[in-house]
């Protein structure tokens, strides 16, 4: 096998080995990087709780998961922000921030379905803080300012 299946084959048998967590991912200092891995970490979390809500898997690893989505989008916006550059010279950044968290949003409203009444308050509420980033990037991409 050459060196690039091996690496990808790695990757793949060991999806946790790559993963930062968002602590990680704050001490990147360039904020356009630092936006990028926190809008990478979020989408990672809601494929993690998606899968262990179908594994029936930990709850204390689904909670994590989804308090680390929350985190994670809101660091994503707060990068853009911190850069002082208005919306408008960053929109690729601010409307590929605007698409993930459309497609994150949806997940979470999926995942409340499936959950049990127990653990839904904790994810409506995440999924309601991943809305208000949503429109918060949606309003960079809109306005520009």
């Amino acid at each position: 096998m050459n060196g690039r299946l091996c690496l990808a084959m790695l990757v793949l048998a060991t999806p946790g080995l790559l993963r930062a967590d968002i602590e990680e991912v704050r001490k990147e200092p360039d904020l356009v990087k630092r936006f990028e891995k926190a809008i990478l970490l979020a989408e990672e979390d809601a494929r993690t709780a998606r899968d262990l809500i179908k594994d029936n898997g930990s709850r204390t690893e689904l909670m994590r998961a989804l308090a680390e989505i929350g985190d994670a989008t809101k660091l994503a916006l707060e990068s853009l922000r911190e850069t002082g550059r208005k919306p408008a010279k960053l929109s690729r950044q601010y409307k590929k921030g605007e698409q993930k968290t459309q497609a994150i949003v949806r997940q979470l409203k999926d995942l409340v379905l499936a959950l049990g009444f127990e653990d839904r308050p904790a994810a409506e509420k995440v999924r309601d803080e991943v809305v208000v980033t949503h429109e918060e990037f949606l309003l960079g991409v809109m306005t520009g300012k």
